[in-house]
């Protein structure tokens, strides 16, 4: 009964979290080259939403510098003589750049800033003899994209934790069953040898995986990716990251469950948690408190993160340095739980 229930369980909480929450706090960029009240009664209006959390850049440069590297999904743009113009019964225009490689955030940062251009219009229409009005002109930072390009990379890490599970888990308990690791041990190979042969020989599995699977997402999904070939070699070794990491991860778990049912009931949940909670197929601004906080040591957030700004974005190191950094210290210390755990039971 708990194996039949858990599954179905987890997916309702999940999933149903996962798609409804409505997204908050959203970082957004804020270049104002206009002071005066009417750019100030924008921003607060803003920000009264709580839909985007507003920070200052001191030029256009920066803030889409930022926006490339993924710390923050758009840009408002308040050009010079905007109070000018309003004070003056004119017309003025806001420019929002947004990026549009996520397209829920995308979408509901325009909700919020037409919504507070519309309050401010409201108020100033009260008191221009003109009609005065305010506009928010809506850019697309990047190409068009689809929601589907948007789900691929997780797609791809998705396709890295199946064969984690297979090459990191069910193989090594068939193998065990079957009197073949114990073979090894007659070997010349010493025991940390056999190790790192199971991890490595998993990591390659898991390379050709989700190469297959990216080849899959441009050929059927119409998937484009824009990025060069260092962009593609930073895309590997997120790869080579994340699926060592994981492999190691399921390997340590694998050797010491009690029993092969017992691997295999776990590894279902422990697949929807990591997956549902990554930001694969919502953003992790619209997840509930609960679900952030595991967003925070969960692997996978960062390598979708990480393969989403190579993939759409053309960016370099520097802006995925901190998703290399998090996956290297998991995969090290993974890697240390699964050799040692693999040495004792062997």
């Amino acid at each position: 009964m708990v194996s039949v229930l858990l599954v179905p369980f987890l997916m309702l909480i999940l999933l149903g979290y996962a798609f409804g929450g409505s997204i908050t706090r959203i970082p957004v960029s804020v270049v104002q080259y206009s002071q005066g009240r009417y750019s100030s009664a924008f921003l607060g209006f803003v920000s009264a939403e709580d839909t985007v959390h507003l920070r200052d850049a001191p030029d256009l440069d920066t803030a889409q510098h930022l926006l490339q590297q993924g710390k923050v999904k758009a840009i408002i743009y308040i050009p010079s003589g905007f109070d000018g113009s309003l004070d003056n019964d004119n017309n003025a225009m806001v420019i929002v750049y947004l990026d549009n490689t996520d397209p829920l955030s995308a979408s509901a940062i325009s909700s919020s800033l037409t919504r507070a251009a519309q309050r401010l219009s409201s108020q100033i229409q009260l008191i221009s003899i003109h009609g005065t009005s305010l506009t928010v002109n809506l850019t697309n930072f990047y190409r068009k994209f689809e929601y589907i390009e948007f789900m691929a990379p997780g797609s791809i890490v998705q396709a890295i934790f199946i064969v984690s599970n297979i090459a990191g888990g069910i193989s090594i308990l068939f193998d065990k069953q079957r009197g073949v690791i114990e073979g090894y041990l007659v070997t010349p190979l010493r025991r940390h040898e056999i190790v790192v042969g199971f991890l490595l020989a998993g990591v390659v599995k898991a390379t050709f995986s989700s190469l297959a699977m990216l080849i899959l997402a441009i050929l059927v999904a119409g998937v484009r990716p824009m990025t060069d070939l260092t962009g593609f070699l930073l895309m590997l070794f997120t790869v080579f990251l994340t699926g060592l990491g994981l492999i190691s991860m399921m390997t340590a778990f694998a050797v010491r469950a009690p029993a092969p049912e017992v691997y295999q009931f776990a590894a279902t949940p422990i697949n929807l948690i990591l997956f549902f909670t990554s930001g694969a197929i919502y953003p992790v601004e619209g997840l509930p408190d609960w679900m952030r906080s595991i967003t925070v040591v969960n692997p996978e957030t960062y390598a979708v993160h990480a393969l989403r700004a190579l993939m759409y974005k053309g960016t370099s190191l520097p802006a995925v340095g901190g998703d290399f950094a998090f996956l290297a210290v998991f995969t090290i210390i993974m890697s240390i739980i699964a050799t040692i755990s693999f040495k004792r039971e062997l």
